[in-house]
C-alpha cells in the first residue's frame, strides 16, 4: 500500500492506495488511522482488487468535521479526486457508521457495504440534543464518552485478547481529553437530517467477543433483520476489531460477499 496525500479544495487528504480492481474502501474507527485497523488484511485485498484506505479526518481533533453527512461528502469528493465512481465499502465502527451514511447518501456510488461492528448514524431527538448540549447533562454525557468509548476501560471489553491492541488505539485512548470528548459529542448530536438505508446487499460481520458499550451481537442481529437484504457473519474469539484479532475468518467473510 503506498501513502498519498491529496487537496481537496484547500485541505489535504490522505489515503492509502493499492492494487487494482474493482474498487474496496476501508473505513476505520475513531480509535487510530487507517493501518492500525486494516494492516492485517490489506496485502490479500490487493491481489484481486484496487484497495482504498483514507486517514479520515479524526472525528475527536479540531480538523473533524461537523457531521456524519459531511464525512460521506469528503469521502465522495476523495473517490472521485481517485477516479473512483463505484465502490464497495467496508466501515468499521466509526467507519461502519460512515459507510452507510454514504451508502444512503450515494447510492449510485455505492457496489456495496460491509458493516464491521458498528451500526448506522444514531439519531437523537431535539430534546436530548438540547439536554446533552446546553444544561449540566453535557459534562455526564462528556463524562460516559470518555470513561465507556475512549478510555482504557474499554479495552478488555472490545479485545478478546488484550496482547492485540495495536499500539495506535493504546495511544489515543491515553491521550484522549475532554476537549476531545466535546469535540464527538457535537458530531453525534448535531442533528443533522436522516439519510435513507442503503439498498441492496448489506453484510454484517461482528466479533463474538466484543463487549464495549456501542453494539454487540444481540443488536447486529436485530440490525440484520432491519434490512431485507441482509447477511450476518460473528466471528468467535474476535472483539470489535475482528480483523485484527481473526484476519482469515475475516476475509473469508468478506471474500464471500464480494464474489456475490
Amino acid at each position: 500500500m503506498e501513502l498519498k496525500t491529496i487537496l481537496l479544495g484547500q485541505r489535504p487528504a490522505r489515503v492509502w492506495t493499492g492494487g487494482t480492481g474493482e474498487a474496496i474502501v476501508l473505513l476505520h474507527g475513531g480509535w487510530a488511522g487507517a493501518e492500525a485497523y486494516w494492516s492485517t488484511v490489506t496485502d490479500d485485498l490487493e491481489r484481486t482488487h484496487l484497495v482504498v484506505a483514507p486517514e479520515l479526518p479524526p472525528i475527536h481533533s479540531p480538523e473533524g468535521l461537523p457531521s456524519f453527512g459531511a464525512y460521506a461528502s469528503w469521502l465522495a469528493e476523495l473517490l472521485t479526486a481517485l477516479g473512483i465512481e463505484r465502490a464497495t465499502l467496508v466501515g468499521n465502527s466509526l467507519g461502519a457508521t460512515i459507510a452507510w451514511r454514504f451508502a444512503g447518501q450515494y447510492p449510485e456510488r455505492s457496489a456495496g457495504l460491509v458493516l464491521v461492528n458498528g451500526y448506522q448514524p444514531p439519531g437523537y431527538s431535539k430534546m436530548l440534543r438540547w439536554l446533552a448540549g446546553e444544561t449540566p447533562i453535557r459534562r455526564l454525557a462528556r463524562g460516559n464518552l470518555q470513561r465507556l468509548h475512549f478510555g482504557r476501560e474499554v479495552l478488555p471489553l472490545a479485545f478478546h485478547d488484550r496482547s492485540n491492541v495495536p499500539a495506535e488505539i493504546a495511544r489515543t485512548l491515553d491521550t484522549f481529553t475532554a476537549a476531545d470528548a466535546d469535540r464527538v459529542l457535537d458530531v453525534l448530536l448535531s442533528g443533522e437530517e436522516a439519510a435513507p438505508p442503503p439498498k441492496g446487499s448489506v453484510l454484517l460481520i461482528f466479533g463474538e467477543a466484543d463487549r464495549s458499550p456501542v453494539l454487540d451481537k444481540h443488536g447486529a442481529r436485530k440490525m440484520r433483520l432491519s434490512l431485507e437484504q441482509s447477511r450476518l457473519v460473528t466471528i468467535p474469539e474476535a472483539g470489535h476489531l475482528p480483523q485484527i484479532e481473526r484476519p482469515a475468518e475475516f476475509l473469508r467473510a468478506l471474500r464471500g460477499y464480494l464474489k456475490r
